[in-house]
């Protein structure tokens, strides 16, 4: 489970950090107040960023499951 979680934490991170390489955010013409951005992939069409969020959440999901693969310590060896 250890390894496991150790490549789920990589493939998480890929997802968090390569697609921030590949979107341009052009701020929203029709939105007056500038608080709505769309994100484009470099060929103009649009998207959202939602393998930012993936990854992000498989990082997490990682963690979790590198805790819970920790090898049980017996607090009396002796027994």
């Amino acid at each position: 489970m250890r390894k496991f979680s150790i490549i789920l934490a990589i493939i998480g991170l890929a997802l968090f950090i390569v697609p921030n390489f590949f979107y341009h955010a052009t701020v929203n013409a029709v939105d007056s107040s500038g608080s709505m951005e769309i994100i484009t992939y470099p060929d103009g069409t649009w998207t959202n960023k939602l393998p930012v969020f993936f990854g992000a959440a498989i990082v997490g999901i990682a963690g979790v499951f590198y805790v819970a693969g920790q090898p049980d310590k017996k607090k009396n060896p002796a027994l």
